[in-house]
């Protein structure tokens, strides 16, 4: 059953690889209706055999004139549709069809031509209605056929330009929404990397200098469409709040709990660092005491989901100034909506007594094939 199930996949991809080049198939389909005409016209000669079958070479005749079909129609296509059979719009199909119309005096001629030239004598000439339901109906149903061809080759280019706009637009979107990350830390952790070297601690200022080597390593090295592993991500956003602890003199506390098992799970690269970076900019910077953020992830069946939560005052009212509505969290579920559409999302709502809380949740994938993830190294 299994070599089967085998030989129908490869038959399939084979026939979608011949569909996928236009002159391996048009030229293909070129040789195969003049053959299987050929195999009609000498059945039917068969059917009905004439008396002088041992005076005149019927079959040699049969194929030299299949043989001018084959030839002159060959030469229409490459004409309109080139070489390669590549060019296909409306006009040329339809010059085709009328093209191949065109050829029955010529194919007629020959039908005259052959005998004359092998035995030296030619059949008394069909008028020409009754030699195109005799023998030039094969004309117009080749123009079709390769008129149909030249149609579905037309349709096939066509979706794929539209498939490649939309990929490219996407691909920008992501990278768009990728990048506006960046900057707003960067300028963050240089300001205070500079405080650090005119306070003359020089030390704490090379470690928040190698941690965001190592931060900027692991974000340059990724794609905006490429999906990262938990832990790769988490080591990453380690690196960046050990940055931001050195910038609140350890006012910050952050804690991990990751469930066992889900190391491999993957998720979109940098998904989670806006949402610190609005955590810290809203719960910890206005607080003289600080605060602290928790990092979990769950798995709930086949979603994986991934909570950020914060002690600051949570949320303002709706239409509040304040409304924490900036960058980070549009930025981040917009991404996931790019990326996964309905299948995932993201949430914010207020905790109780205070604090925030931001819900992830997207589709669980641990077997994804992709690139491996290169760790955030200091």
């Amino acid at each position: 059953m299994t070599r089967q199930a085998d030989g129908n996949e490869r038959a399939v991809s084979t026939a979608r690889d011949l569909l996928d080049h236009p002159a391996w198939t048009r030229w293909g389909a070129h040789v195969a209706f003049w053959l299987v005409y050929l195999a009609v016209r000498t059945a039917a000669a068969a059917a009905d055999p004439p008396d002088d079958v041992t005076d005149f070479p019927y079959l040699l005749n049969r194929v030299l004139v299949v043989a001018s079909y084959f030839v002159l129609t060959g030469v229409l296509l490459a004409l309109i549709a080139g070489p390669r059979a590549s060019r296909s719009n409306w006009a040329r199909n339809l010059a085709l069809v009328l093209g191949a119309l065109a050829l029955a005096p010529i194919t007629q001629w020959s039908e005259q031509a052959w005998p004359l030239a092998l035995a030296g004598f030619s059949p008394e000439p069909y008028p020409f209605v009754i030699y195109l339901f005799q023998f030039g109906w094969a004309l117009p149903l080749w123009g079709l056929t390769q008129a149909l061809l030249g149609y579905h080759f037309e349709t096939m280019a066509q979706a794929r330009a539209v498939s490649r706009a939309q990929a490219l637009a996407y691909d920008a979107q992501l990278r768009m929404l990728h990048y506006q990350i960046n900057p707003h830390f960067l300028f963050n952790t240089l300001n205070a990397i500079s405080t650090l070297v005119l306070e003359k601690r020089n030390e704490q200022a090379e470690n928040m200098i190698l941690r965001l080597a190592g931060f900027l390593r692991y974000s340059l090295d990724r794609q905006p469409t490429e999906l990262a592993a938990l832990t790769a991500e988490l080591e990453a956003q380690r690196k960046y709040l050990e940055i931001e602890r050195t910038r609140f003199d350890d006012k910050l506390k952050v804690n991990f709990d990751i469930e066992p098992g889900l190391e491999n799970a993957r998720l979109p690269s940098l998904i989670l660092q806006p949402i610190l970076e609005n955590a810290i900019k809203y719960a910890i910077t206005p607080r003289v005491e600080g605060g602290s953020i928790d990092v979990s992830a769950r798995r709930e069946g086949d979603v994986l989901r991934i909570v950020i939560e914060d002690d600051g005052p949570g949320l303002p009212p709706e239409g509040d100034v304040r409304a924490r509505r900036g960058v980070g969290l549009a930025n981040a579920r917009e991404r996931l909506e790019l990326i996964y559409g309905e299948r995932a999302g993201l949430t914010a709502r207020n905790r109780d007594p205070t604090g925030c809380r931001v819900d992830i949740w997207l589709p669980l994938e641990e077997d994804r094939v992709g690139r491996t993830p290169a760790p955030a190294l200091s």
